[in-house]
């Protein structure tokens, strides 16, 4: 699991991202079954799930009644009456005691799906193991697990048996993909522009307010918990804060951490930090109101100076 803390590393550059893969033990996995499995789920999540067809996955959100993110997901359809849950950084603890807590007369079993291993890589690695890349929102069933794509050219590959993953790994090492370690997956992170639930944006944040509007909300769907406010926010088009990446240089700032502007007026929040491969330098995401935001900006924790510089996703602009 991806974890809130800074970490460095040694490599003397990032090479192109298709080459690599990244490897990691998802936070949650979990299974969704009975009778009104699908109906609850739709009620649940922030992107549709429909049509229940096997083989369809989706990447969205839990949100609580205030439409604050507890955690994200991606949603596996293996039939009417039964849904695969994962995700890398947010426990399966939280996630079930979100939707136990909402599950009054229907007819739904929540239970573990055992241990499970994944790999995130391309679509070259992808095809190297011998399988078919997949569009968006597909999965499919292979020895001793899943592959599933929810992005364009981002697979997942979650394997049920630590054996089963060792030889994955083996198979993409003699291939010539080499690993990421877990600050480099970060940095690649930032640069597709994709942010880190919980850590980024969490419990005390909007989704809008992360840019997670752009692929983590239906706005069609009709109903779900929190649906009401996201709504608002996307109607109104203003969020007042945004994730924003950050530069800096010395050692790796400890974070969470306030950040002020000069006249010492706190304006957001560093969330994560990484250290570049080259120089004395580091790369993080802060949580910054928008009005002082502009690129360019320098801001301050109690300890040191930082840049803004660019908003971690693109997209409609913040006034």
């Amino acid at each position: 699991m991806f974890c809130p803390i800074t970490r460095a590393y040694s490599n003397t550059q990032l090479m192109d991202a298709a080459n690599y893969f990244y490897q990691y033990r998802p936070a949650a996995h979990f299974l969704v079954t009975d009778e009104d499995a699908a109906d609850f789920l739709q009620s649940q999540f922030s992107n549709e799930l429909r049509p229940f067809e096997p083989g369809r996955c989706c990447y969205g959100l839990w949100l609580d009644v205030k439409g604050k993110v507890i955690a994200d997901s991606v949603v596996l359809c293996e039939g009417e009456e039964r849904f695969r849950v994962l995700s890398e950084c947010c426990p399966s603890e939280v996630i079930t005691a979100h939707l136990q807590r909402h599950i009054i007369a229907d007819e739904v079993v929540i239970e573990p799906a055992g241990p499970a291993w994944a790999f995130q890589l391309f679509a070259g690695a992808v095809t190297a193991l011998g399988w078919t890349p997949l569009q968006p929102g597909q999965f499919e069933t292979i020895s001793g697990g899943r592959l599933y794509c929810v992005r364009d050219q981002h697979y997942t590959i979650v394997l049920e048996s630590e054996s089963a993953a060792e030889a994955c790994r083996a198979r993409l090492l003699a291939a010539g993909f080499a690993a990421y370690s877990e600050a480099e997956q970060g940095l690649a992170r930032l640069g597709a522009g994709i942010p880190l639930v919980p850590y980024e944006i969490g419990p005390a944040d909007l989704p809008g307010e992360g840019g997670l509007q752009q692929d983590a909300i239906s706005f069609t769907k009709g109903c779900y918990l929190g649906q009401e406010v996201v709504a608002r926010m996307h109607n109104l088009g203003k969020p007042q804060r945004g994730l924003f990446i950050v530069t800096g240089q010395g050692s790796l700032p400890s974070v969470p951490c306030a950040l002020y502007n000069e006249g010492a007026k706190q304006v957001g929040e560093l969330r994560t930090a990484y250290s570049e491969a080259v120089g004395d330098v580091w790369r993080g995401v802060a949580i910054l109101k928008t009005r002082y935001a502009s690129e360019g900006e320098r801001l301050h924790s109690d300890a040191e100076e930082v840049m803004v510089a660019e908003l971690l996703r693109k997209g409609p602009k913040h006034d």
